[in-house]
């Protein structure tokens, strides 16, 4: 490979991506849950941890090219914003930060693949490749997320704690033996 230092770098800066979206999605998911929103809760929670395997396919890569892995995030998390002392849950706003940094991981991503791609490291690239196949999902699922929110609005979050309080999961069926 003629460039390995180059693709550790760029492999270090989608650890760091990841880990800043682990934290987020995290935060996220804290909030959803404190609030019952236990499907919106779910989903975050499930995303960070795919995000989560993310960083160790990343790991992995720059581990086999005798690199160290950079465990620091890009940037700080968004916090949510405080109103009369009680935060803010804007649901549509949180879904669409969501799936802004999908959309920035890849574009980002597919710069990487370009770069690797002509560094002469086609499995980094195609590592990239993929990886941007899977957040283009969580992309979309965001997306819908935030369409349902908009066009059912408290409605959606309505039936989202019916369906909890129920004890029922998102496909319908009971949780036995839970409390």
């Amino acid at each position: 490979m003629a460039n390995r230092e180059k693709s550790i770098k760029l492999l270090n800066k989608g650890v760091a991506k990841e880990i800043e979206t682990v934290l987020q999605y995290l935060y996220f998911q804290f909030h959803f849950e404190d609030k019952g929103y236990t499907h919106l809760a779910k989903l975050f929670k499930s995303v960070a941890i795919k995000e989560m395997m993310h960083i160790d396919m990343l790991s992995d890569r720059i581990l086999f090219l005798k690199g160290d892995v950079i465990m620091k995030p890009v940037s700080d998390i968004v916090y949510l914003e405080k109103k009369d002392n009680k935060i803010d849950l804007d649901i549509k706003k949180v879904l669409q930060i969501a799936a802004d940094m999908e959309s920035k991981t890849v574009d980002l991503y597919n710069d990487f693949a370009k770069q690797c791609g002509e560094e002469g490291d086609a499995t980094s690239k195609r590592l990239f490749e993929k990886l941007i196949e899977i957040e283009e999902e969580h992309q979309d699922t965001f997306d819908i997320e935030g369409d349902n929110y908009e066009k059912f609005g408290d409605t959606y979050l309505a039936l989202q704690t019916i369906q909890r309080v129920q004890g029922n999961d998102e496909d319908g069926h009971t949780d036995v033996g839970m409390s």
